[in-house]
């Protein structure tokens, strides 16, 4: 799939030297490419839209669509989750619900949105400007939307990521497997030769939260993107670049990622069949954890064109495993420099702990929907 830059690039709309601006932007202060590239007036918003349309395969919806939405079709997504997700619903049409995503290709997102509606979503790729400038729209002021609920399952019936396993740990279990112990790291052999340097004048390891910490922040994550984060804030110290992928029907997607060369509008638009020769193959088959470097393969070259450069030589990837299935993988490199060194244990800790965390968010997910369930109705009125 080709990169937004060098979309840009090819429409002509772009100059290599401001591709390298926009990069060093989001390198400084993290965030989107094209948002970037937008504020430092190097793109307009339509010259972006066009790219992210070609980028995504998706038809773009106008900044204009996204702000004389109406309101009953606005009230279609809960206010809080469409503000979490950047998802705007701007069109219905019998079943089908035109949504509004700046990663239209969010295959888990699309699902949610279907769960939530009971309509079939229609993915539309829109700029992080228009989707951010529409969701701050105020929203319909109480009694002036119906009464009836939006069409589709009840509330109750919401099972967040369940497509992903089966929920069997109480409460009590989960909590206290995220204050398990830590994962040892293997034990390193070291060797030392004439006229290298005595082991004693290696470098001190980086500092960085210990798992309990991870585990702690973890415990009161009510989101799957603030799982994401938190993990992410945990690897970072340890590699140039570190990311999380999930699996859904059988495909590899890129998730949450930072680091050098990572570009968000690239890595959100990967999505790697499990069953193409790959190295998430090789470890959904047999191996733990994969250590070292990638290997060619079509596979791999899409996974290493999503990262972006530089690309890195080795890798450490192990799979976050919910309930024994493995539901993402977790993922860290140090570009050109190899993984030696970085202890094993830190990425292997970091995906147990995130198959954890998941796993909590469906299962209180379950218990609000009980709870809703069970709630007393109030009377009806006699006329």
């Amino acid at each position: 799939m080709p990169r937004l830059g060098e979309i840009l690039i090819d429409r002509g709309v772009l100059s290599p030297d401001g591709l390298r601006s926009g990069l060093e932007a989001c390198r400084r202060a993290g965030g989107r490419l094209g948002t970037w590239l937008v504020r430092l007036g190097l793109i307009n918003e339509t010259a972006l839209l066009e790219a992210l349309s070609q980028q995504s395969g998706c038809p773009a919806a106008t900044t204009l669509e996204l702000a004389t939405v109406p309101a009953e079709v606005r009230a279609l997504l809960p206010p809080a989750f469409a503000k979490r997700s950047l998802v705007v619903a701007f069109h219905r049409q019998g079943r089908n619900l035109d949504v509004a995503m700046a990663n239209p290709n969010d295959l888990l997102l699309i699902d949610e949105i279907a769960k939530l509606t009971g309509l079939v979503p229609r993915a539309h790729v829109a700029t992080e400007a228009a989707l951010a400038a529409s969701l701050a729209i105020p929203g319909a002021a109480p009694g002036e939307t119906a009464s009836a609920p939006p069409p589709g399952p009840p509330r109750g019936t919401v099972r967040e990521w369940r497509q992903f396993w089966r929920m069997e740990s109480s409460t009590q279990e989960l909590l206290q497997a995220l204050d398990a112990p830590a994962l040892r790291d293997p034990p390193a052999i070291a060797a030392t030769f004439p006229h290298l340097a005595p082991l004693g004048t290696v470098a001190p390891p980086v500092e960085a939260s210990p798992p309990a910490s991870l585990a702690e922040s973890l415990s009161v994550a009510t989101h799957r993107d603030q799982v994401a984060a938190l993990v992410l804030d945990f690897l970072a110290p340890h590699g140039d670049r570190v990311a999380l992928f999930s699996i859904h029907q059988g495909k590899v997607m890129g998730w949450a990622a930072r680091g050098d060369g990572v570009v968000d509008e690239d890595f959100h638009t990967l999505i790697l069949p499990l069953d193409r020769p790959s190295l998430f193959l090789n470890l959904s088959e047999a191996m733990p954890v994969h250590i070292g470097p990638l290997g060619g393969g079509e596979g791999n070259d899409l996974l290493l064109e999503a990262l972006g450069a530089p690309q890195p030589r080795e890798a450490i990837v192990a799979p976050v495993k919910v309930r024994g299935k493995t539901a993402g993988y977790a993922w860290l490199d140090r570009g050109e420099e190899g993984v030696a060194g970085v202890p094993t244990g830190v990425v292997q800790e970091a995906a147990r702990l995130a198959g954890l965390a998941l796993e909590i968010l469906v299962l209180r997910q379950k218990l609000r929907a009980i709870t809703r369930e069970e709630e007393p109705q109030a009377p009806a009125v006699e006329p």
